[in-house]
């Protein structure tokens, strides 16, 4: 375990890294403004439930093929944007449709929403990179087992990212109420969804890569 110390020190600065806007912020709070926050909550608990796969790769090793290998790091950083712009093209046909735009967003914006902060995490190799190269800063080796260690830190962050995540998504969802009054806003909310889906993997694909 930590010394109480380096988790003080732990905690600030990952708090410090998620009021950072980045991708995954950037899904919340559209959520959060399109489609109010139990639509964004469940994108929130996609998001985190990445962490399932990230941690145990983390811990254990393996995410330091991405250190090593450039073409892997290049590939999924590229699957990634390329099912942000899929997500992106279908948010924009719905909001060109007149019919049941409503209804069908009510309907699949729940499921929709945790596949989709899931995967846009998930896909994300920059969470990777950055939990590799940040959690061994604040483990210490005369404390016990460096993986140890680096699995406690790595299910705080998750547990502080869930609590972040469901704050923007709660602040989110009262603008909603007022967006709501006006009658374009249901279609578009399919088109600022749409938007920030082709903004975000841009973003991804055009961003410094944090590691060469």
């Amino acid at each position: 375990m930590p010394s109480l110390q380096m988790l003080l020190l732990f905690l600030a600065a990952d708090m410090a890294l998620k009021l950072t806007p980045g991708p995954d912020m950037a899904l919340t709070l559209t959520r959060g403004m399109t489609q109010g926050f139990r639509t964004a909550w469940f994108s929130v608990l996609g998001t985190s439930s990445a962490g399932f796969i990230q941690i145990p790769l983390v811990v254990f090793g393996l995410a330091a093929l991405f250190q090593h290998s450039p073409t892997l790091y290049a590939a999924v950083k590229i699957l990634g944007a390329l099912y942000l712009v899929y997500l992106g093209v279908r948010a924009l046909r719905r909001c060109a449709r007149r019919h049941d735009l409503a209804v069908g967003a009510q309907a699949s914006s729940l499921r929709d929403a945790y596949w989709q902060g899931l995967f846009t995490n998930l896909l994300n190799p920059k969470v990777f990179l950055f939990l590799v190269a940040f959690l061994p800063q604040f483990a210490d080796p005369s404390r016990g087992p460096i993986w140890v260690q680096m699995l406690i830190l790595a299910l705080i962050s998750k547990i502080l990212g869930l609590a972040t995540g469901a704050t923007f998504a709660y602040g989110a969802s009262r603008i909603r109420g007022w967006l709501m009054r006006n009658p374009w806003f249901l279609r578009a909310q399919e088109g600022v969804l749409g938007a920030a889906m082709l903004g975000i993997a841009g973003w991804l694909l055009l961003s410094r890569d944090p590691v060469r």
